[in-house]
């Protein structure tokens, strides 16, 4: 493959010579800096570590990378490819406008006679099926919306009171499940921040939402600071930030590898009743924000998530 050729290649090539690597195109410069982005010490090593044991995926920060060598001798050579590049994003399988402009019609018509029946009928077990259809139809109406909300985001960033989100975070959480203790620790330099308000509300309450209705009862933990080993770089911009670190800590049954796995696919979901869009839509906010979302667990030994994005200048909007 001649030099040109690696150049213009979008895969990360490398080239490795006695353990170590001796040669790369751009693209695995720009790797290398994806692995050290994610807080990867001795990240060449560990590229090194999957390629000798002959593993072709690599996971980083639940992006997921195939590994691909192409020659051995002389000199081992091996392509590492973003398998997300190859999957196709929900506004290129359907125009989404178009769907939900088709699905709201009939749902309008079932939503209006539902209530009509409802208001209507004396019959109580009518009623009680208009009901339950009302509860479904706008169940629906939130999936729309969700949807809606993934192929369309847009961060509004502005500055806003640390310590008044939590309390209203605490506050919310408190109605829904009493039996959860919300402990939360905040690093004293952490007050006023810029972000989106209203979207990390929304991705951080997702999670603990999903404690809660794993733990059902007992204490989950909500840690705040800035984590002094990454930072958010921007060279375009001259930026080296400090990336707030949100940790989501629960004490319940934990998750299997075989789900740890699928936690961030599109409507998977462990719950009768669920969507499967609460961490999907986390995610998409912690990485719109220039973000990531981390996530440790051991069955029995509980869950713990973790939202970084970097502390935005406040002169950002």
């Amino acid at each position: 493959m001649s030099e040109c050729n690696l150049n213009n290649l979008r895969a990360a090539y490398f080239e490795i010579k006695n353990g170590k690597i001796s040669d790369m195109n751009p693209a695995g410069e720009k790797f290398l800096q994806t692995g050290l982005d994610a807080g990867i010490k001795n990240f060449k090593e560990y590229i090194i570590e999957h390629i000798d044991t002959g593993e072709n995926l690599m996971r980083i920060q639940h992006r997921l990378f195939g590994i691909k060598t192409i020659e051995t001798l002389p000199v081992l050579r091996v392509l590492i490819i973003n398998v997300e590049e190859f999957r196709p994003n929900l506004d290129e399988l359907f125009d989404i406008s178009s769907f939900q402009h088709e699905m709201k019609n009939p749902l309008t018509v079932i939503d209006g006679t539902s209530q009509l029946i409802l208001a209507k009928s004396n019959d109580e077990y009518i009623k009680k099926c208009a009901s339950i259809i009302l509860n479904e139809t706008d169940r629906l109406k939130h999936i729309m919306q969700n949807i809606r909300l993934l192929s369309d985001m847009v961060i509004e960033y502005s500055e806003f009171s640390l310590p008044a989100f939590l309390e209203e975070l605490k506050d919310s959480l408190s109605v829904v499940f009493p039996d959860i203790k919300l402990q939360m620790q905040v690093e004293p330099s952490l007050d006023n921040i810029v972000a989106d308000r209203k979207k990390l509300f929304m991705a951080v309450n997702n999670i603990i939402k999903n404690a809660c209705e794993a733990q059902k009862e007992g204490v989950i933990s909500l840690y705040l600071s800035i984590d002094p080993t990454i930072k958010y770089i921007d060279k375009n911009k001259d930026w080296a930030l400090p990336m707030l670190k949100i940790s989501i800590i629960d004490t319940g049954s934990g998750i299997a590898p075989e789900t740890l796995n699928k936690l961030f696919t599109p409507f998977f979901s462990t719950k009768n009743r669920g969507t499967g869009l609460g961490l999907v839509i986390a995610k998409e906010i912690s990485e719109k924000h220039k973000g990531r979302i981390e996530v440790q667990s051991t069955p029995g030994n509980g869950t713990t998530f973790i939202i970084y994005i970097p502390m935005m200048p406040q002169d950002l909007y």
